[in-house]
């Protein structure tokens, strides 16, 4: 989720890796404007799925099994 926040606070005019990713969209019409948005949108997610299991297995470690409900 912290990566995702950061990817749109670019569209906000803010600090964020979305900014890789408008850099490719404001190219649109060029040859690699989709090879662009692609590798800069993965660039994002590939590290953000182990930031958050990472995340969730914290949480499962350290809250109670009452409480997840």
């Amino acid at each position: 989720m912290l990566m995702g926040i950061e990817a749109i606070a670019a569209f906000a005019s803010g600090p964020g890796l979305g900014n890789q990713i408008f850099r490719g969209l404001s190219s649109l019409g060029s040859a690699n404007t989709l090879n662009e948005v692609l590798s800069r949108t993965l660039g994002i997610v590939v590290p953000a799925l182990p930031f958050d299991a990472g995340y969730v297995l914290i949480g499962r470690l350290t809250i109670s099994r009452g409480t997840r409900g």
